[in-house]
């Protein structure tokens, strides 16, 4: 044969060939690679052949709740574990903050108010003239949740021998207190022997251990009396902090 480029020795043809085969090769296994196909003997791409076997992978993205979350406990039978709490909203003008260490929970009271009982149970407090009555308990009688101490709580209401009320007319709400779920309870009544209508408005937010706290404003029924009762009862709320320890 004549011409310079007859044919490629032996030896280089099966150099050229294998390395093309290799470049083939590693083309492929990059497709496979992105594609997510698993080799054999192998796994596809940030996962192992052994990964969450026969169950779907957790979402990258996904926390579990915060312990001492609120709303992430609320519940029957929720417990509220301990962690930073807020610190006290500001107090407003013409109330001071009232901290009652033995009962955990720390409120306000308008300027001018006096204690007028403390117990082991509640701490009541009394306005200069007499018409109003806010009392803040931590009680676990009649149950852990809003709804069973608010049940037991009235029914004792309604025991006139025991509680001297009379003529009662409750109604309940469902609302929101300290973050968690909490019950609003509204009676009409009168104290016995005595004609003049009274309102008590009283929220159950359910705290650690079993407790159930109680936040509760008691007026004279004038309209005078219930628009005051209104206003003095939210600041009230707005200040109430539950599950307080003492500070050291």
């Amino acid at each position: 044969m004549s011409g310079s480029g007859a044919g490629t020795p032996p030896g280089r043809r099966s150099g050229e060939t294998a390395a093309w085969v290799s470049a083939v090769t590693a083309v492929v296994g990059l497709l496979l690679a992105v594609l997510g196909i698993p080799l054999v003997g192998g796994s596809s791409v940030n996962r192992t052949i052994a990964d969450n076997a026969g169950a779907p992978a957790a979402p990258a993205s996904s926390t579990p709740d915060r312990p001492g979350s609120p709303d992430a406990t609320d519940g029957p039978g929720a417990t509220h574990p301990r962690a930073s709490r807020p610190a006290p909203p500001p107090v407003p003008g013409g109330w001071r903050r009232v901290e009652e260490p033995g009962l955990t929970v720390v409120f306000a009271v308008p300027d001018g108010w006096t204690r007028k009982e403390r117990n082991a149970i509640q701490s009541t407090w009394t306005s200069p003239d007499g018409a109003h009555d806010m009392s803040v308990k931590r009680d676990t009688s009649y149950g852990a949740t809003a709804q069973d101490a608010s049940a037991g709580q009235l029914a004792w209401y309604r025991d006139t021998a025991r509680s001297s009320m009379a003529a009662l007319k409750a109604s309940t709400h469902t609302t929101r207190q300290n973050g968690r779920s909490a019950l609003w309870l509204e009676i009409d009544y009168h104290w016995a022997g005595q004609s003049e209508p009274r309102k008590r408005v009283e929220v159950f937010v359910p705290g650690e251990a079993g407790r159930v706290y109680q936040l509760l404003l008691d007026t004279a029924a004038t309209p005078g009396g219930l628009a005051t009762q209104r206003r003095l009862f939210a600041t009230a709320r707005a200040q109430l902090l539950v599950d307080r320890p003492a500070r050291s």
